[in-house]
């Protein structure tokens, strides 16, 4: 009876997942505070959709597999405009296609539209 053994020269690396970091600005905005938003995140091929509402001030990380998605993030921010007056206001902001192919983190930029 033979016994063979197979080793690998490196770690097995998990490629098909990555970080995605989702940061959301606006011309009127100085400096975004507090938003409170539900983003939808949907896979384009497989239409799987992730929601979440983690932001960390004006940024949101989440992790998904690597490809092509829509991202529709909608809620309340609070932010201060150029001469220091803070507003709380309703806002929408939205991709049809954004890659988040890379194996490492993913930076995205999305234009918050206010609805009021």
């Amino acid at each position: 009876m033979a016994l063979v053994l197979f080793s690998a020269c490196h770690q097995e690396e998990n490629t098909i997942f990555t970080t995605a970091s989702i940061t959301l600005v606006s011309n009127e905005a100085a400096n975004i505070g507090r938003v409170q938003a539900q983003a939808q995140i949907t896979n384009v091929n497989t239409r799987q959709t992730t929601t979440t509402a983690a932001f960390n001030g004006a940024t949101l990380q989440v992790e998904l597999l690597r490809g092509a998605y829509e991202i529709l993030i909608e809620g309340v921010a609070t932010y201060t405009d150029a001469n220091g007056t803070e507003h709380i206001r309703q806002f929408r902001a939205q991709t049809d296609y954004v890659e988040l192919a890379a194996m490492d983190t993913n930076v995205t930029t999305l234009n918050m539209i206010f609805l009021d």
